[in-house]
């Protein structure tokens, strides 16, 4: 079989599948670890998948731009990767600390699996993630006010005071994307300046960012990659955006969704 005929072969067995392993592609075609991995990285180059750590996976369609009324309470569907990453998060929590939670989808899962034998302080801009809270006796909640949007969150010049005045031990943020030339991006501007308050008042910064988040950008910047102090995401991570970010120093979790 020549190169072509089998790159073509790979890009179809990973449309049907979802993804394939370097060591599947080395049994399918007897060809060594090395050539496997030039395979991919040439399909990748001509965007026709995604390169992840071991393997590939199927390119993801382009992130849907939220509706106005969108909340992480209205998804029934229990996302597993976004569940794997907000349990992983959840292991980075110490007794005794403060810290704030996103209000995106990831950090709704880590509210509502927060164990009962740790006592802590969480701040929250999301009135949804506040009452599940609220129902955790372990926990105590500081709810970040102002102007509340249609999504049930806060994030306005008041808001932004309020967290100015408190000093957490650790953030757990998580936006709509994440790339290497642009950071994380958010699609409303009104949280760019909440985003950057909460990092400035944190001692340690956490990304948490499914796979299906990363490569991708939105409309306005909030950080770039360099500042998180650590990033969790899922073993469909391009194995492009691990090595590059690692290099910027930045110290990367990935969750294995098969054993999630």
């Amino acid at each position: 079989m020549f190169m072509e005929e089998r790159q073509k072969d790979i890009l179809r067995k990973v449309n049907q599948t979802g993804r394939i392993l370097v060591s599947e592609i080395q049994e399918c075609y007897q060809i060594s670890a090395d050539c496997a991995r030039r395979d991919l990285k040439v399909l990748e180059s001509r965007g026709l998948l995604q390169r992840t750590h071991g393997g590939a996976i199927a390119v993801h369609p382009k992130e849907i731009y939220p509706t106005p009324t969108y909340n992480p309470i209205d998804i029934k569907e229990i996302q597993t990767d976004y569940l794997a990453v907000a349990k992983k998060a959840i292991e980075y929590i110490q007794n005794k600390e403060v810290i704030y939670i996103t209000t995106s989808l990831v950090g709704y899962y880590m509210a509502e699996n927060l164990p009962g034998d740790v006592t802590i302080t969480v701040l929250t801009n999301s009135v949804t993630i506040a009452e599940v809270l609220r129902k955790k006796i372990n926990i105590s909640v500081i709810l970040l006010g102002g102007e509340m949007s249609h999504r049930g969150h806060c994030h306005d010049f008041y808001t932004i005071q309020m967290v100015k005045n408190i000093r957490m031990d650790k953030a757990f943020l998580s936006h709509a994307a994440l790339s290497l030339d642009f950071g994380a991006s958010i699609h409303n501007p009104a949280g760019v300046e909440f985003g950057k308050a909460v990092m400035q008042n944190s001692g340690m910064n956490i990304g948490l960012y499914p796979s299906k988040k990363i490569g991708k950008n939105s409309i306005h910047s909030v950080c770039e990659v360099k500042d998180y102090d650590l990033l969790i995401t899922d073993d469909n991570v391009s194995e492009d955006f691990l090595i590059q970010a690692r290099e910027l120093g930045v110290a990367i979790e990935t969750v294995n969704l098969k054993g999630a």
